[in-house]
């Protein structure tokens, strides 16, 4: 499920320089196994934050990770497969991804699994509406430089 998660205007105007972009998106893209095949779900199905960290940088890009979880549904491995701009993407998105829950809502018995997930981080647009429309064009979009 992808909702959108927006910055507050404070706070936008508060670490951004740009004039009228104060909005920003997050899109999350679970690229294998399908969610039909997959023995673990995010517990929580909702839009990570965008990452303070890249805001205040005023930083948009994407970033493509292999997430491990194991038996027991805990994360035990984010590794980078790509992202752009470079490498500047994963610290923020590796910190996010760690936090997430996983629950087992498969009717497989609890076994570890890979995940090959992509994280869109989208700034721009005068609207919140504006902001996630350019995220979903962008999440269409190759993450290669």
């Amino acid at each position: 499920m992808k909702l959108p998660m927006i910055l507050a205007i404070a706070l936008a105007a508060a670490v951004f320089q740009a004039d009228a972009n104060n909005y920003a998106d997050v899109q999350l893209s679970l690229l294998q196994p399908a969610p039909s095949d997959a023995i673990w779900s995010r517990e929580k199905q909702v839009t990570p934050m965008y990452p303070i960290e890249l805001a205040r940088q005023g930083i948009a890009g994407c970033g493509v990770f292999n997430v491990t979880i194991n038996e027991n549904g805990k994360t035990t491995n984010v590794s980078l497969v790509n992202s752009v701009p470079g490498k500047v993407i994963a610290k923020p998105a590796i910190k996010v991804i760690k936090k997430w829950q996983w629950v087992n809502n498969s009717s497989v018995a609890n076994a570890p699994e890979q995940k090959l997930i992509r994280l869109d981080f989208c700034m721009g647009g005068s609207t919140a509406e504006e902001a996630e429309a350019r995220c979903k064009v962008q999440a269409a979009a190759p993450c290669q430089a």
